[in-house]
């Protein structure tokens, strides 16, 4: 495989997830993060008004502005963005060098967060004010992939059909769908592009449509990956080979579950982080990984692996 076939990995199969763009004493980082996610080759990208404190639309928004590269973004509609965004990120400056110091601070403010949250509304009225006040934050003319963001199974979503295919036609919408942090099976369907969590391995899941997104390698496949390890020295030792000379398999979990997750699937994945030298690692290993003879042997090893022990579900 080429240096070039790599980059055509990892431009066509993985996605950003700009969940952890803020604003305010953040907002450098993040555009830096854009910025480094593009200078490796990251080519999709995919936000939500409440990201990011909702600041996400608009960070990235600024980092893609005057970048030569193409891009594809999606973006969600149904959760509203946080009333007092700056506000928010006021909070969270204050109580993140104290999160450490008082055991439960943190949680106890994403609590109070969470209850502030406004619930899902799929009112038509408001979904077309979502939708044009991403397209200003955005700074884009167009969106690749409007998604619903967390529908329910009693939630009316028939009369929304119109005003999407409306905005197709007029060449503002690409495709449009919903979307889920949970698995498929808690996804309300709408649309053309399912976007969920990847199937945890070893749980007997139908296959992935290919225009299917799915997102938690990290969060839930890496974590199976570390117990196969611990399990098996063999295994370990053949998953280090994957990687650069002296790397840690245990310290590269997440590269070798999007690794793991490009074998088993033909999706789009989507994968995060707010540190940019991390980004840059973990793409490094990923392209290592999948350069090497014995990548798909090892991937097969693997899932045999997680066949043979069962790997508990993730909540």
């Amino acid at each position: 495989m080429t240096t070039d076939s790599h980059t055509d990995l990892i431009s066509q199969r993985l996605g950003f997830g700009c969940g952890r763009l803020k604003g305010g004493v953040e907002k450098a980082q993040a555009l830096r993060l854009v910025h480094a996610a593009l200078d490796l080759g990251i080519r999709h990208f995919d936000t939500a008004p409440p990201y990011g404190l909702g600041s996400s639309e608009s960070v990235l928004g600024e980092a893609l502005k005057g970048r030569p590269e193409p891009v594809t973004v999606f973006t969600k509609a149904g959760l509203a963005r946080p009333a007092s965004p700056g506000l928010m990120q006021t909070a969270r400056a204050i109580v993140k060098p104290l999160a450490h110091r008082i055991p439960g601070l943190r949680q106890a403010v994403l609590k109070g967060m969470a209850h502030r949250a406004a619930a899902a509304n799929f009112n038509p009225d408001f979904i077309a004010q979502s939708f044009e006040t991403s397209l200003r934050l955005l700074q884009r003319e167009r969106v690749d992939g409007l998604l619903l963001h967390e529908a329910h199974a009693h939630d009316t979503l028939a009369p929304l059909k119109p005003l999407f295919e409306r905005y197709v036609a007029q060449g503002r919408l690409g495709a449009y769908g919903s979307s889920t942090g949970d698995a498929r099976g808690r996804l309300v369907r709408f649309g053309t592009v399912l976007q969920y969590r990847c199937p945890v391995p070893g749980m007997d899941e139908a296959p992935p449509a290919p225009t299917d997104i799915l997102h938690g390698a990290f969060r839930f496949i890496a974590p199976a990956i570390a117990q196969q390890m611990a399990r098996d020295s063999q295994l370990k030792d053949q998953l280090a080979s994957l990687l650069p000379a002296g790397t840690d398999p245990a310290a590269a979990t997440g590269a070798l579950a999007l690794a793991y997750a490009l074998d088993q699937f033909h999706n789009r994945l989507l994968f995060s982080t707010n540190q940019p030298q991390r980004l840059a690692t973990t793409l490094q290993h990923v392209r290592h990984a999948t350069g090497s003879t014995e990548w798909r042997p090892a991937m097969q090893a693997l899932h045999a692996s997680f066949a043979q022990t069962g790997v508990p579900c993730a909540n």
